[in-house]
């Protein structure tokens, strides 16, 4: 068992257990974390951008894509993260919402410090609220 103390507030303890994980099963953990904290940052600074802007939207969907695999000295990594985000939106701002995605080109605070040793993609498109 691991607990992580944050000291956060909203965020507090991440507990991870393997208990009654076979050892086998127990890898990727880590790659998970990474990846939810990009997640969580990328979300959290596209609807600041969104609002900011006066973007109103209806729905957000997230996911990180992350390829693992050696580096010159076969030591594993992670090589590429691929940050796929669809927003939904009215379709007559779909203008305002151009604005946004070309503000979130660089990333957020995680992702964007992760550009000098891991290849990012950045996959941000809409799609129409009913």
């Amino acid at each position: 068992m691991h607990a992580i103390h944050t000291g956060g507030k909203a965020l507090g303890d991440i507990i991870i257990d393997n208990t009654g994980v076979p050892v086998e099963e127990r890898g990727g953990t880590a790659k998970q974390l990474l990846g939810a904290s990009a997640v969580y940052c990328y979300a959290s600074s596209l609807t600041a951008a969104m609002e900011a802007r006066g973007l109103r939207y209806g729905s957000l969907d997230i996911s990180a894509t992350l390829d693992v695999g050696v580096n010159d000295k076969a030591q594993s990594r992670v090589l590429k993260m691929i940050v796929q985000a669809v927003v939904g939106i009215e379709e007559e701002d779909q203008d305002l919402f151009d604005r946004v995605a070309r503000v979130m080109k660089g990333g957020c605070l995680v992702t964007g410090s992760l550009h000098d040793g891991i290849d990012m993609e950045y996959h941000l498109s809409s799609t129409w609220l009913d």
